[in-house]
């Protein structure tokens, strides 16, 4: 079986002595922004990695989240949290300890809690205007605008606050130049946001190793563009990203190509096999399989059910051929909406492959990148869909077989060497998934060493982001006490 590296620094080089890097001796106190829930692995992969490298230079670093669930994130990740923005929308929202203000929420909290002569006139009239239709429901967007907009207020006041307690904000990795989920008014405000905040908190805000999506809207390009403008430092993820941030800002076309944050996880962050998946193989192959919601209605900002139900079917169908071929199969997921997707795939399944399910698939507990990377050590090959799920794999120097639903996808795939194994969620067919399986397996140890090498070529790249964002941290805002 296949092992990671045993350097106990992999991913980074190691920080330089103090006396070489110039930096005094410093607590520094770093938030990460991210629209992060907890329930995507990749997205926590991405803090544990900037966490770790930050404290091989800053042993003493303290992290706060600006992130879509407090609770969450000061219980896996740091000491502290804010929420990163005020009022929630559809599939952009406060989850956890954050709070969401819904349109009932906010009439509510504006209705006056003691009456005198005058405001009960000012209610009647109101209640009277309230039943005419058309001035009843301006009212009411009225009040609900009107209580957004405190909201936003108190929210970047509060935040102001946070961010003088701050000495660096870092937004974190991810995808996350992108109005897909929220829109123009979720995330790509967000940055807006408290790109401004930390310029008048004079805090520096840099952007770390993000990726682009999807950006068609006018008012989007707008907030991203003052945003990346602000930033006292930005890389990308991959070199398309880094186009089209250079759409947004000509200066970009000039910032590094750093990759995704993930792959810069030290060893010490990843827990070994345990090998009980091996054990209940009894020596067939191990395939993992981590299937993706993508288009499920009600799941996704981009619904097509057809497309959803046809994935199924294609899927359902690989599972099948495996089994007949006696392999051995691991089900697995990297953000947990995706997780019910197994279930429905197993509806697809033919009365003879469900016969083989208790003897040739395992569905282990798994609840975090760490649980997911451990899975993976323990097989041999891995299908996967989504970008951390593919990301997850190389780390486990798994050959992965990739049914792309979006570009990023393609671009990690093209990074790597591997667009031999890479495929199409709108037009794959089970036999395709199998024939990339089989050349994988006939290039087995090729294939492992081009994963290794593109992780080894990139140790500079991260080692040269991490110090600068340790110089912007340490030199200009040193915290001794």
């Amino acid at each position: 079986m296949e092992e990671v590296e045993t350097d106990t620094r992999r991913g980074v080089a190691p920080p330089a002595p103090e006396s070489e890097q110039g930096l005094p001796e410093a607590r520094p106190r770093i938030a990460l922004l991210t629209p992060y829930t907890g329930s995507n692995f990749g997205d926590g992969a991405i803090q544990d990695a900037m966490i770790a490298n930050m404290r091989l230079r800053f042993s003493a670093a303290q992290f706060s989240g600006i992130s879509l669930n407090c609770e969450n994130f000061v219980q896996r990740h740091g000491v502290g949290a804010y929420p990163v923005c005020a009022t929630g929308m559809t599939f952009y929202g406060m989850a956890g300890g954050g709070s969401t203000y819904t349109s009932q929420q906010i009439e509510n909290s504006n209705q006056p809690k003691v009456l005198n002569g005058a405001s009960r006139w000012v209610r009647r009239l109101r209640n009277a205007l309230g039943k005419t239709p058309v001035v009843g429901f301006c009212l009411r967007k009225a009040r609900l605008r009107t209580a957004m907009v405190r909201s936003e207020i108190r929210h970047s006041l509060a935040g102001y606050r946070f961010l003088h307690a701050q000495d660096l904000v870092v937004v974190s990795g991810g995808g996350q130049l992108d109005e897909e989920w929220g829109g123009p008014w979720g995330h790509p405000y967000s940055l807006f946001k408290w790109a401004i905040l930390a310029r008048f908190a004079r805090v520096p805000f840099v952007i770390a190793s993000v990726g682009a999506c999807k950006l068609t809207s006018i008012i989007s390009r707008f907030f991203l563009k003052v945003a990346l403008r602000v930033a006292a430092y930005r890389s990308y993820r991959d070199k398309n990203s880094r186009e089209i941030a250079a759409g947004l800002l000509r200066q970009a076309a000039l910032d590094p190509v750093v990759p995704d944050l993930a792959f810069s996880l030290p060893l010490s962050e990843i827990r070994p096999s345990s090998e009980s998946i091996r054990q209940k193989a009894g020596g067939r192959t191990i395939f993992a399989v981590s299937p993706i919601a993508y288009a499920k209605p009600g799941n996704w900002p981009f619904q097509d059910a057809a497309l959803y139900n046809r994935y199924l079917r294609r899927i359902a169908s690989v599972v099948s051929q495996l089994l007949e071929r006696d392999g051995f199969l691991v089900m697995v997921w990297s953000t947990l909406s995706d997780q019910k997707v197994i279930q429905e795939i197993f509806e697809y399944l033919d009365d003879r492959s469900r016969s083989r399910l208790d003897q040739q698939m395992h569905i282990p507990e798994i609840s975090s990148w760490k649980d997911l990377v451990a899975v993976l050590l323990d097989v041999d090959f891995l299908v996967a869909s989504r970008l951390h799920s593919a990301i997850l794999g190389f780390i486990a120097l798994r050959p992965t077989v990739a049914i792309s639903f979006d570009p990023k996808v393609d671009w990690v795939m093209e990074d790597l060497g591997q667009t031999n194994s890479l495929l199409q969620i709108r037009d794959f067919e089970a036999e395709d998934v199998i024939r990339a399986l089989d050349r994988l397996e006939s290039r087995r140890q090729q294939v492992t060493d081009q994963i290794r090498s593109y992780r080894q070529r990139v140790l500079s790249e991260f080692a040269m982001q991490y110090d600068a964002l340790a110089g912007l941290a340490g030199a200009l805002h040193p915290h001794p006490n």
